[in-house]
C-alpha cells in the first residue's frame, strides 16, 4: 500500500492501519486467485509436453510414409570414385554392371594470343549457347578485352556463358565457356562490326570449318554401357532412371583392363531398423512423459499435475490398441506391430526383439509398406489418433483452450480485486483522517477551555 502517514491529531500510524485493514480483505480472495492461476498455468504447460511428446510420434510417421522410408533402398559400388548410386524406393534390387565411356563436359572456346592494351572498336556480339542467344553492345571507349569480359560476365541476359582471360606466351587470350555440359550446348559467337574491326578476333560459328576462335574443349554428353546391351546417353554427369529408381553418378572412365563398375541395389533394412528403433524411443518417451504427469505418491499424498485425467489414459489405451489391432489390407504375413517384433512390456514400454525383427526383415522385406505406407497403414493410423488429441479439434487443444479462458477470467478477477481494493484503501484512508482530524479539534477545544480556567 506504501501507506505510513501518522494522525496529526491523534498520533495514530493510519498508514499502517489502513494497510492491515486492506490486506485482511484482500489475503482470501488474493490467495485462490493465485492457486487457481499457477494451477492453471502448470496445467497448460502440462498438456504442453503431452501434445509435444505425441506430435513427436505423429510427425516421424509423416516422415516415414512421405519418404517411403518402409521400401528403402541401399545402393553399393565396388567403385566409387569412378560411379557411385543412390536408389529410391521405386528401384527394383539387382546388382548391374557400369561402363563409363565418356563423360558430359560443357564447351570451352579460346582466342588466339591477343594484345592486353589494345582497344577492339565498336560493334555487338551475339552469344548463343545452346539455342540461346543475347546480343551485347560493346562501345568505343569501352572495348578493352577486360572490358569485353565484364561486359559478358555482367549482361543482364546472359543465357549462361563465363569469360576469362589468361595471359601466356602469346599474349592475352579470352575463354569462354558455357555453364551447362551436354552435346547440345554449344557456344557460338558472332560478330557485327566492319570485316577489318579486331572484334572479328571473337566470330566463331560450331558449324564451320574455319573460325577466328578456337574450340579449346568441345560439348559431349556422357555415355554409359548398363549390363554390356544398354547405352545411355546424358547431357550430365548423372544418369536419372536409366535404372528405374536410382540415379547414377559417373566420375571417371572406366578402363578395359580395370573392366566395369558393380552396382548392388538392395532392400535397405540398416534404414528400417534405424527408422523403427526412433518410432519406439518415440514412444517411451510420451510413455514416460504420461508417467510423469499422472503419478501419484501415497506417502506423500501428492500427484502429478494430470492425475487421474482421462486424456492421458484414452492417449495410451488408444496407442496400445493400435499396436495390436490387425491393419486391414496389411499383407497376411505382417497384420500387426508385434509380428514385427515390437511388443509391449509389462511396464507398458514399447521393445523390440531383434532376432524376430531381423527374420522379418530378410523373408518379408517387401511387405513392410504394405503395412505401414499408404492411407490406411499402421504409420497413417498413428497419425490420425494423434490428430484426434493435438490436431485443431483434438482433446488436449480443447483442455488446452479452456484452461486458457480460466487464466483470461483469473486475469479479470484480479483486476477487479485490484481496483476493489484501492478503493477501500481510499475510503479507509478517508475515514481515518476524518476521525483524525475530528480528534485533532476535540483536543484543540480542551487545551482553549483548561486556558481560561481559573488556576486554583
Amino acid at each position: 500500500m506504501g501507506l505510513s502517514a501518522t494522525g496529526l491529531g491523534s498520533g495514530m500510524d493510519i498508514g499502517s492501519m489502513v494497510s492491515k485493514i486492506v490486506d485482511a480483505e484482500r489475503a482470501p480472495k488474493q490467495e485462490r486467485i493465485v492457486k487457481n492461476m499457477n494451477d492453471v498455468e502448470t496445467n497448460i504447460s502440462a498438456y504442453g509436453r503431452l501434445k509435444t511428446s505425441l506430435d513427436t510420434m505423429k510427425d516421424l510417421m509423416f516422415d516415414f510414409r512421405r519418404d517411403n522410408t518402409f521400401a528403402a533402398r541401399s545402393t553399393v559400388s565396388d567403385n566409387a570414385e569412378t560411379v557411385s548410386a543412390t536408389a529410391d524406393h521405386q528401384a527394383v534390387t539387382g546388382v548391374y554392371s557400369i561402363d563409363v565411356q565418356q563423360l558430359a563436359q560443357s564447351h570451352k572456346l579460346v582466342s588466339d594470343g591477343l594484345d592486353p592494351k589494345a582497344d577492339f572498336g565498336a560493334g555487338k556480339l551475339t552469344l548463343n549457347l545452346g539455342g540461346r542467344a543475347t546480343t551485347i553492345d560493346i562501345a568505343e571507349d569501352n572495348s578493352s578485352l577486360l572490358d569485353i569480359v565484364r561486359t559478358i560476365n555482367s549482361h543482364p541476359s546472359n543465357p549462361g556463358i563465363k569469360a576469362s582471360v589468361i595471359n601466356d606466351d602469346s599474349g592475352a587470350r579470352l575463354i569462354l565457356g558455357g555453364d551447362k555440359a551436354g552435346a547440345d550446348n554449344q557456344l557460338a559467337l558472332s560478330v557485327n562490326a566492319p570485316i577489318t574491326s579486331p572484334l572479328q578476333a571473337f566470330a566463331f560459328n560450331p558449324a564451320s570449318q574455319s573460325n577466328a576462335m578456337n574450340e579449346m574443349q568441345a560439348a559431349k554428353d556422357a555415355r554409359i554401357l548398363i549390363d554390356g546391351l544398354a547405352s545411355v546417353s546424358s547431357d550430365t554427369n548423372t544418369f536419372s532412371d536409366a535404372i528405374r529408381g536410382v540415379d547414377i553418378e559417373v566420375s571417371k572412365l572406366t578402363m578395359p583392363e580395370d573392366g566395369p563398375v558393380t552396382i548392388t541395389v538392395d532392400e535397405d533394412r540398416d534404414k528400417v531398423k534405424a527408422s523403427l528403433a526412433e518410432f519406439v524411443d518415440a514412444y517411451n518417451a510420451f510413455y514416460q512423459v504420461t508417467k510423469a504427469l499422472s503419478k501419484y505418491d501415497p506417502e506423500t499424498q501428492q500427484g502429478g499435475p494430470l492425475v487421474g485425467d482421462s486424456v492421458i489414459r484414452s492417449a495410451v489405451n488408444q496407442m496400445r490398441s493400435l499396436f495390436s489391432t490387425p491393419i486391414e489390407g496389411a499383407p497376411d504375413s505382417l497384420k500387426t506391430l508385434s509380428e514385427l517384433g515390437i511388443s509391449t512390456t509389462m511396464d507398458g514400454r514399447l521393445e523390440i526383439n531383434n532376432a524376430m525383427l531381423d527374420k522379418q526383415l530378410n523373408r518379408n522385406f517387401s511387405a513392410l509398406e504394405g503395412f505401414f505406407g499408404g492411407n490406411n497403414g499402421f504409420a497413417r493410423k498413428v497419425e490420425e489418433t494423434v490428430q484426434s488429441f493435438t490436431g485443431f479439434t483434438g482433446t488436449i487443444r480443447n483442455r488446452e483452450s479452456s484452461l486458457g479462458d480460466q487464466r483470461i477470467r483469473l486475469q479479470d478477477e484480479q483486476e477487479t480485486l485490484d481496483r476493489r481494493m484501492q478503493g477501500l484503501e481510499d475510503r479507509t484512508l478517508r475515514q481515518f483522517s476524518t476521525m483524525d482530524n475530528a480528534m485533532g479539534e476535540m483536543q484543540s477545544q480542551l487545551s482553549a477551555m483548561m486556558n481560561i480556567m481559573p488556576s486554583g
